[in-house]
């Protein structure tokens, strides 16, 4: 949280430097709303942390989950009044405003669906069989759309700035190359899941109900009923969206959760080879 909040602070100096005019009115009147704006942010963060708390806590009463449901939709409609004042207030600068106001929208919807999921998970009998899955994508999106709107700053801000190979410059470079280096990173974690996961679906078969019965129809790795799951090569059953889960996890080598048998789709030069 705190090298976040530092890195913010420090875009925030560049940015106010390099597109306002010298005059304290509009400079301050600037800051007065990114600092806001920030503000709003942290708390949508610090929400997401209290979510992870909550998870681990075997009983929450319905009472604080609705109370932070109802913050996080303060934040949310603020968030929406605060960008709206913008539009008469820096006319000039929307397009920067506009993706300085995206990532904390898309941080608190973020919030918000984790919130539903979680609560659909605890309320019904049988729990939630599509939570894992639906957080999943959910944060992946978010975190992409996120890291795309800050690339997108960075280049306008280099555009606007101009390159001098100064200080700034040197800065401005270095986070760049830190947001490409994530959406690169993202990219191929994702495609590996997708390819193990892919592997695992189209590979391994549907336990029977005769299979579950003699399993007592418990999944080893959240220890619930089941009613439909995977049977693979080694024996073992669990759901789907444990499979998910787990290979969300373990995506660089995922192996079967009980006896750590692999998982792993054959490269494509080991396909070739075994032709």
């Amino acid at each position: 949280m705190y090298d976040r909040m530092l890195n913010f602070l420090l875009f925030k100096v560049i940015f106010i430097g390099a597109v306002m005019e010298p005059v304290w009115r509009h400079i301050l009147r600037l800051s007065l709303w990114i600092g806001v704006l920030g503000f709003m942010r942290i708390f949508s963060l610090l929400s997401r942390d209290r979510l992870d708390n909550l998870t681990t806590v075997a009983f929450v009463s319905l009472r604080k989950y609705y109370k932070i449901t109802v913050f996080l939709s303060t934040i949310l409609f603020s968030n929406i009044i605060w960008y709206l004042g913008s539009l008469y207030l820096f006319p000039t600068s929307l397009a920067f405003l506009t993706l300085e106001f995206l990532p904390v929208v898309l941080d608190t919807i973020q919030v918000l669906i984790k919130y539903a999921t979680h609560l659909m998970d605890q309320w019904r009998e049988n729990g939630f069989e599509s939570k894992r899955l639906i957080n999943y994508y959910t944060e992946l999106s978010a975190d992409v759309l996120i890291l795309a709107c800050t690339l997108l700053q960075y280049l306008q801000l280099m555009w606007m700035h101009g390159i001098s190979f100064g200080l700034v410059d040197v800065v401005l470079f270095l986070n760049v190359r830190s947001v490409l280096k994530n959406l690169y990173s993202k990219v191929i974690i994702y495609r590996e899941r997708w390819r193990a996961m892919s592997y695992v679906r189209d590979r391994y078969v549907d336990a029977s109900a005769e299979e579950l019965s003699n399993h007592n129809d418990d999944c080893a790795i959240c220890r619930e009923r089941m009613k439909v799951a995977k049977k693979l090569a080694c024996g073992h059953l669990f759901h789907l969206h444990c499979l998910h889960s787990w290979i969300q996890h373990h995506v660089s080598k995922p192996t079967c959760p009980t006896c750590r048998r692999s998982l792993s789709p054959p490269s494509p030069k080991e396909s070739s080879n075994s032709k």
